[in-house]
């Protein structure tokens, strides 16, 4: 009888909460869920501890930490293909929803995670194709590194804003750090490119473009670690689709 009581309570003070709270926190995504998760994870624990069953919690808990610590160093070591592989089905990400920025050339697909600031790319011509750069060693970015001073000078700048993140003590032994990082003229940027470098959706209004650019520079600006190349086609973009809005007002009005 006290299980169905307990059974009762817990179900019609979770309806209710939902109905007040849930519906609301679920617009904001995941982050509007953390904190409502962990009240409930407190109730639950209070409730188990009133009806004598938080032992067998306890237990469940003490088990998922001790096979979260077997499991991690295995995790760690392949968190890099772990996250490649989340990332490519997550729902957040395709599609240009503001999660992630892509800037694309000729031979490398560039994209940089707007939750983390790491920047990332997939390789799509050549003897390093549909290989990310995370993957390559230093020696076979130099590699790729040749290969664009010959074919794809626009990769060449995005890769070295890579190398100099990820590599910057053997990238400074090169003497290869001055290469071209000019920024790009008006006529380089389409409107879809601008929204992708941005990670908008098309049809984004002003005030998304200049809070994604906003955020973007806190990323990337030279001040600030980021690299030149990759702040000056984010401003490009900011202003290429805040002209594109104004010219669609201009010619509507």
């Amino acid at each position: 009888m006290s299980r169905l009581v307990f059974l009762i309570i817990l179900f019609g003070v979770g309806y209710l909460l939902y109905h007040l709270y849930g519906k609301n926190l679920r617009k904001q995504g995941p982050k509007g869920l953390i904190k409502p998760a962990l009240i409930a994870a407190l109730v639950l624990l209070i409730l188990a501890v009133a009806t004598g069953r938080a032992n067998a919690i306890f237990a469940v808990i003490g088990g998922l930490i001790a096979a979260a610590w077997r499991m991690a160093p295995l995790l760690m070591r392949f968190y890099p293909q772990i996250r490649q592989i989340l990332g490519k089905y997550s729902p957040g990400v395709a599609g240009g929803t503001g999660n992630v920025s892509k800037v694309s050339t000729a031979t490398l697909v560039m994209n940089l995670d707007h939750a983390t600031g790491r920047i990332d790319g997939e390789i799509t011509a050549g003897q390093f194709k549909n290989r990310t750069l995370s993957e390559l060693s230093f020696d076979e970015i130099l590699q790729f590194y040749t290969v664009c001073e010959r074919q794809d000078p626009e990769a060449l700048r995005l890769l070295q804003a890579f190398i100099e993140r990820e590599f910057p003590e053997q990238w400074k032994k090169t003497g290869k750090q001055n290469a071209s990082s000019t920024p790009p003229s008006d006529e380089a940027m389409s409107v879809s490119e601008a929204w992708e470098t941005l990670g908008l959706s098309p049809g984004a209004d002003q005030t998304a473009i200049i809070a994604a650019h906003k955020k973007l520079m806190g990323r990337l600006h030279p001040d600030k670690g980021g690299s030149n190349f990759l702040a000056s086609r984010v401003n490009l973009a900011k202003d290429r689709l805040i002209a594109e809005i104004q010219q669609q007002n201009g010619s509507g009005s």
